[in-house]
């Protein structure tokens, strides 16, 4: 590794801050003490420490600037750290000479390069922790690895072509023998850090675009060990010394793997379940980062490979993986990594592409390998019979380049492989292709598209249009052990039967931390060492429970477990395809606020967006069920208690049709109370003004279009409801009551008559804006239909009602375009 700095007693020998690749040196006083202060006539910028708190508080503000500009066009903060880099460097502000001076004096530049490749050593290392190679290789299929290799050998061979065939018009450091060899390998490849970064920032992890990017550029990843040994042979003076670095390094891959590994397993076994890994160990692990940059650079290898194989070897997610990425990521990523971009800006002078005739040809060359790697991608897709967007945008998230591509080239030109012509030209085309396809995949693919709430298409889906001689299929998601009881309960009363068994789609869901890619997987209890991230005694509990209830219900149940470790901002859109897939009339999410006590308040705020975004995007009814008793279930002696609030609209159409489901089960007992509403017609409120004025017409018609809207619905509910009592006129079990209300105040009164030893009160969501009461404020209700619960179901849940004791479930519709 060439080291930039190194400092003794006496003197500080210090990179030059020229353009020739820190090749001639400055000495200096090395006094790293704290300055006496502007009174004393001292200036601050003559010590290190001042000058190295200038230079990092400039990289984070000019970036972070340029992000706030850019962000519009879906830039990312690698892109837009480097353009600060490039700004404070020789190309922009750096021209002046009193600037540059000022900010980059050659004395002090020696702890800037220091910290610089301290925060790309624990980059590394958290990305390689995040990267979970088993999980990814059993899960890619045939698809994504001809995918992967077509992306990588088609530019791999166009590159190379083109670079020994116009090798006369390339720029120095490319004439070299088996240079053009590693530039091409290097710039076929696609890193499977950098398009998780890049799927992430574009919020597309969960998507299948996503999904499928991310196993096809694992191809990247594996042949990236290869050049990895191959170059660190390379450098070598001579044989003997290749074959030694190579022979160091694989001993520390396997003291790694049958040493450090099963000691990082057994701290795991010691970690009580739910509880955090003991800090001194989190401190060990961190510190043993750059422990490991040591030894593999003390053997002739690299400092990097050290942290990387490290981050390899630890398992991902809780309770280690996440919590070393928790402690590290944020100090690293926002504030070690920005001097790296620094240092890239530093050393990248445009004013160096002085023969624009090599550097076009160069540029044009790279260029069409981005265009061979996504021809590759784009034709490999096709032949499977993918869609033409979903190729086309698969071609171009392979071509993103990061901060992986950044490293390498750094390391070249100080090594003296890239000349700074070559270096600013790949440099610069790196950033001007992730630049292009940020944007264009944004305005290309929408996962809001397919999942849109005015998407005619998928309003299918529901439990009114699920007819009682098929299979009732429900997916239900599970944060915690504590939402397994009621949930169960539920599905009891849910009463199946040989013509209509219920299957179960059972997700445990988990956020996404120390982890790169998101996992949506079947849980299979034999195989599930298949999975490291998958072994949970969590999910076995949960889902041991749902199988002996599996086995001991009245009815036929079938169970169809599934774990899904997923960022929550993105995880309703896996369930949504689900529900399409499975044609599941009903989704089952718990309350957020059941889960404040055991996920604090982050967490929780994070359930309730999430499910705020199943109640937008799903394409069937989703029920958020509201838990507050303590119900044991047990089969053979079960009984439910369910009420059943009416008023009217899609929603509590739902809910009666949930409802007339449940009367068939011997042991449940039904109490529907019908609200009906005494609205007066717009037409008659507004008729004396009406004839005002002509601009009236429009209003009027609009009134009269909701009107005929709001009776349609009101006869849909009458219909519902009338068949609901024929079909049940001699079921002992099912109690109507029917209430008339004019106000909201009646309505609550209806509501608060009911007894209170009901195991669950059902209610719709929202009702048809019409037929929304608005006269008197609702006990507690903070807004109408914005709300999770919807306005019946927040007052409901308030301690107003019952002590706060009442166990709901709120169902909602996904609807089409009014």
């Amino acid at each position: 590794m060439d080291h930039t700095s190194s400092i003794n007693a006496t003197s500080l020998i210090l990179p030059k801050p020229s353009m020739e690749a820190d090749s001639k040196f400055v000495c200096g006083s090395a006094e790293f003490d704290s300055t006496r202060g502007i009174f004393s006539g001292y200036n601050p910028l003559d010590s290190i420490f001042p000058t190295f708190i200038l230079q990092l508080l400039a990289g984070i503000v000019v970036s972070r600037v340029i992000y706030l500009v850019l962000r519009p066009l879906r830039q990312s903060k690698i892109v837009c750290s480097v353009l600060g880099g490039i700004i404070l460097g020789p190309s922009v502000m750096g021209l002046n000479m009193k600037f540059r001076e000022a900010l980059f004096p050659p004395i002090d530049m020696g702890l800037l390069s220091t910290f610089s490749i301290l925060g790309v050593m624990y980059t590394l290392f958290i990305v390689s922790v995040k990267t979970d190679y088993k999980t990814l290789v059993c899960r890619a299929g045939r698809i994504t690895w001809v995918i992967g290799f077509a992306g990588t050998i088609f530019p791999w061979i166009t590159l190379t072509c083109l670079f020994y065939s116009y090798h006369d018009y390339l720029p120095p450091s490319l004439q070299l023998k088996f240079i053009p060899f590693f530039v091409a390998s290097i710039l076929s490849l696609t890193f499977f850090g950098v398009v998780a970064f890049a799927l992430d920032e574009l919020n597309l992890l969960t998507s299948e675009l996503g999904q499928l990017s991310l196993s096809s550029s694992l191809i990247g990843d594996l042949l990236q060990w290869f050049f990895v040994i191959t170059v660190a042979s390379f450098k070598q003076g001579n044989t003997t010394q290749a074959v030694a670095a190579f022979a160091s390094t694989f001993i520390i891959i396997l003291i790694c793997i049958y040493g450090i590994r099963p000691a990082l397993l057994s701290i795991i076994k010691k970690t009580p379940q739910g509880q955090a890994v003991d800090e001194f160990y989190v401190v060990l692990i961190l510190l043993g980062a750059s422990v490991m940059g040591f030894v593999t650079d003390f053997v002739g290898s690299s400092i990097a490979y050290g942290p990387i194989i490290l981050g390899f070897i630890i398992p991902g997610g809780p309770p280690l993986g996440s919590i070393l990425v928790e402690k590290a990521e944020c100090f690293v990523m926002e504030i070690l990594l920005p001097l790296f971009f620094i240092r890239i800006g530093y050393e990248l002078d445009v004013s160096s592409l002085r023969n624009w005739k090599t550097s076009v040809v160069l540029v044009c060359i790279i260029f069409v390998g981005y265009f061979a790697k996504f021809l590759g991608v784009f034709v490999s897709s096709i032949s499977f019979k993918l869609r033409p967007r979903t190729a086309f945008l698969l071609g171009l998230i392979m071509n993103n380049k990061g901060i992986i591509e950044f490293i390498i080239y750094y390391r070249w030109k100080k090594y003296g492989v890239l000349d700074e012509e070559t270096f600013a030209v790949m440099i610069l085309s790196s950033l001007a292709i992730t630049a292009f396809i940020a944007p264009l995949t944004e305005r290309l693919y929408k996962p809001r598209v397919r999942l849109a709430p005015n998407n005619r298409r998928r309003c299918t889906l529901a439990i009114q249009t699920t007819p009682c001689t098929f299979q009732f299929r429900v997916i239900t998601c599970v944060h915690n052990e504590e939402n397994v009881n009621s949930i169960i309960s539920l599905l009891e009363a849910s009463n199946p039967t040989e013509i209509s068994p219920i299957c179960v789609y059972v997700i445990h869901l988990e956020e996404l931390t120390g982890n790169a890619a998101p996992l949506l997987a079947p849980y299979i209890a034999k195989k599930k060492k298949i999975f490291m991230r998958t072994d949970s005694p969590i999910s076995d509990h949960i889902f041991t429970a749902f199988e002996n209830y599996s086995g001991n219900s009245n009815g036929p149940v079938i169970v169809r477990p599934f774990i899904m470790i997923a960022p929550y901002k993105s995880m309703h859109e896996n369930i949504c395809m689900m529900a399409q897939e499975k044609l599941t009339p009903l989704i089952i999410v718990p309350y957020h606020e059941n889960q404040r006590h055991i996920h604090g308040n982050r967490v929780t705020s994070l359930i309730r967006a999430f499910n705020t975004n199943l109640q937008t995007y799903a394409p069937c009814t989703v029920g958020i069920l509201v838990d507050r008793g303590t119900r044991q279930m047990n089969t053979s002696s079960f009984s439910y208690n369910v009420a059943v609030i009416f008023i009217g609209g899609e929603d509590d159409r739902e809910a009666l049709a949930y409802a007339e489901r449940m009367s068939g089960h011997v042991d449940v007992s039904l109490t529907i109370l019908r609200v009906s509403l005494r609205i007066k017609k717009q037409g008659e409120k507004d008729h004396t003004n009406k004839g005002k004025n002509k601009g009236k017409s429009k209003e009027a018609e609009k009134e009269k279009e909701e009107e005929e809207a709001m009776e349609m619905e009101m006869l849909m509910d009458d219909a519902l409801y009338d068949e609901f009592k024929v079909k049940n006129i001699s079921n002992a079990c099912v109690v109507c009551r029917e209430v008339v209300a004019e106000s909201n105040a009646q309505v609550m009164d209806a509501i608060q008559s009911l007894e209170a030893n009901y195991d669950l009160v059902m209610v719709g969501r929202s009702r048809y804006p019409v037929m929304e009461l608005n006269d008197i404020e609702m006990p507690s209700s903070r807004s109408k239909n914005n709300e999770p619960l919807g306005l019946i179901g927040d007052a409901l849940v308030s301690s107003e009602f019952y002590q706060g004791w009442l166990s709901l479930l709120v169902l909602h519709r996904c609807r089409g375009p009014r």
